[in-house]
């Protein structure tokens, strides 16, 4: 689980700020969905984790927080292990500790605005147009090089007892197992050095020492040789690779007889064994990428990796072949499946930055289809993902994401809190002892107010609310902090000033009584409304507009972070304010 993410001097967050301060509980394998607006920290905490490289955080020049070099970026993430204790890591502009504990991939949209000036009859016409680069899968492609591999030579090494030993030549030609070996080859390097070949050495003499089949050899190690090799430092780290992975070996023996190998093949040729690395990874990658555009170009046009350039590159068709929506989900499969092959760790981080909060319905369940699979692969593996999408779509309002088992955060950090009593009556506003009177006289515009406190103490409501001019009261004064930008305020009980101050305007607008007993006996503000146009009244846009906030705020969902979130879009608050 990850309790917390902090970044600082990264965009518009600088050193010590709120919005750089993320503290959930981020399970493994669950869609984390972190909704804010705009300027909340979004594109601050993607561009953090963009720029996370192997050693340190590299910025871009604009990304660095008020364009200032001199403010050292950095990231710091506390997670629990294995054992439940929380591990705190973290990376500046000259290390990375992160890396050491995960994988991190950012997926965030591609398309760029590019220029076009053509000279017609003498004048410069200028155009503009939205492009999507050629992604690259791969930043370079490395040499054909080979694991100089030779089972007959490692039998020889062994001597009489060298039958005993796996051929590993098919091991070498696992492109997944060898991105895993790529994680660990620091245990192969070390497995070279004196002390781990002196006990394979005795090992050896030992395995020399016996007679029988093969068969009769790999029963005698298990059974008499596992806990020395066990504990033989390194070589047992590339034998718990082995054993993770399905390799065709039936005993424990096996996978250290393969490591055994591998590390003498590294030793011999350490440079060789790192190219063919690199070069096996690389085919393995190729290739699945080309499974999986396969199945898309008997629709989508020429949508299959290229070498260009020295790069491996996916080309997306051109704005006449496909739509934009198709486009957007060609990129995002391309990214996602590049980020499968890269996130190869126990733990990896995922981040979607808005690339969903654009796409229409179908594409949308899509791309959500793709992520579930690729969550479903960690888990099969033992691993884990943490796939963080980012969105300034509130999921709670739009039902745009619909994963079973998705949670949602909200990032925006505030002071504004529900009053537990406004709570508790929203949670019982249907009684039938308070139902109707409540609805006119608390929760919609009406002059005269009604006193019916009996009712209220009986349902363990605030007494004093019963008379709905305190109550009114109440909603108003909160109105007025938030209208001065006082953080701390009750957003629900603004929303019913709202809601009362649009039905007053409309009210009070009405020219004769009769109309405005009309407007009173009308039930929902938006009939209100109409019925106020109907009779001459101009009604202003935003008046409708608005109902997306007061009319959510007054039934209690569990959506207090939404409502607040609405209440706090920068234009909104705007639209708000004048109706004062």
């Amino acid at each position: 689980m990850i309790k917390k993410i902090a970044i600082a001097n990264i965009k518009g967050v600088g050193d010590g700020t709120r919005n750089g301060l993320y503290e959930f509980d981020i399970l493994k394998n669950k869609p984390s969905i972190l909704v804010a607006p705009n300027g909340f920290g979004k594109s601050s905490l993607a561009t953090a984790f963009k720029s996370l490289k192997s050693t340190k955080i590299e910025l871009h020049k604009d990304d660095f927080h008020r364009g200032r070099d001199d403010l050292d970026p950095k990231i710091e993430i506390s997670y629990s292990d294995d054992d439940g204790n929380v591990v705190v890591i973290s990376a500046d502009n000259s290390s990375n500790e992160i890396s050491n504990a995960f994988d991190y991939f950012v997926i965030n949209s591609q398309v760029f605005a590019k220029a076009r000036k053509n000279r017609i009859g003498g004048h410069v016409i200028a155009s503009a147009s939205l492009e999507i680069p050629p992604i690259i899968l791969s930043g370079s492609i490395p040499e054909k090089t080979y694991f100089n591999y030779s089972v007959r030579n490692h039998k020889k090494r062994i001597g009489r007892n060298g039958k005993v030993l796996p051929n590993i030549q098919g091991v070498y030609k696992n492109g997944k197992f060898i991105a895993e070996l790529n994680n660990n080859l620091i245990y192969l390097d070390r497995a070279s050095g004196q002390r781990v070949q002196e006990r394979v050495d005795s090992f050896i003499q030992r395995l020399n020492g016996q007679t029988g089949s093969r068969e009769d050899l790999l029963d005698w190690i298990d059974q008499n040789e596992l806990q020395f090799l066990e504990g033989t430092r390194n070589l047992s780290n590339i034998a718990d690779v082995c054993d993770s992975f399905d390799l065709g070996f039936t005993t424990s023996a096996e996978n250290y007889l393969a490591a055994i190998q591998m590390a003498s093949d590294f030793n011999e040729n350490s440079d060789v064994f790192k190219k063919a690395v690199k070069r096996t990874i690389y085919d393995f990658e190729k290739s699945a990428y080309e499974r999986l555009f396969d199945d898309f170009n008997s629709s989508w046009i020429d949508f299959k990796p290229k070498e260009k350039d020295e790069k491996l590159v996916v080309e997306l068709p051109k704005v006449h072949q496909v739509s934009n929506g198709q486009r957007d989900v060609m990129c995002f499969i391309a990214l996602l499946k590049k980020a499968e092959l890269k996130l190869t760790k126990k733990r990896s981080i995922l981040i979607v930055d808005e690339v969903f909060d654009y796409l229409d319905d179908a594409n949308l369940i899509a791309v959500q289809y793709y992520v579930t699979q690729l969550i479903a692969k960690f888990k099969e593996d033992g691993k884990m993902l943490y796939p963080i999408i980012l969105t300034h779509l509130d999921p709670a309002f739009f039902r745009n994401y619909t994963f079973s088992n998705q949670k949602v955060f909200y990032l925006e950090r505030r002071d504004a809190k529900i009053n537990p009593n406004l709570r508790k009556l929203l949670l019982n506003r249907d009684d039938p002892a308070i139902k109707d009177d409540v609805s006119k006289y608390h929760l919609h515009y009406e002059p005269e107010p009604i006193d019916i406190r009996p009712a209220f103490e009986a349902l363990g409501l605030k007494p004093t609310w019963g008379d709905s001019s305190i109550f009114e009261q109440y909603v108003f004064s909160e109105f007025d902090k938030y209208a001065a930008d006082d953080t701390a305020y009750d957003p629900f009980a603004v929303c019913c000033a709202l809601r009362k101050k649009v039905e007053k305007y409309a009210y009070e607008k009405l020219n004769s009584d009769e109309l405005r007993s009309e407007f009173l006996a009308t039930h929902k503000t938006p009939n209100k409304l109409r019925l106020a146009e109907s009779k001459g009244v101009v009604v202003p846009e935003s008046f409708y507009l608005l109902g997306i906030i007061y009319n959510d705020g007054m039934h209690w969902k569990n959506n207090e972070s939404a409502i607040s979130g609405k209440l706090e879009n920068i234009i909104l608050k705007k639209m708000i304010k004048e109706l004062l």
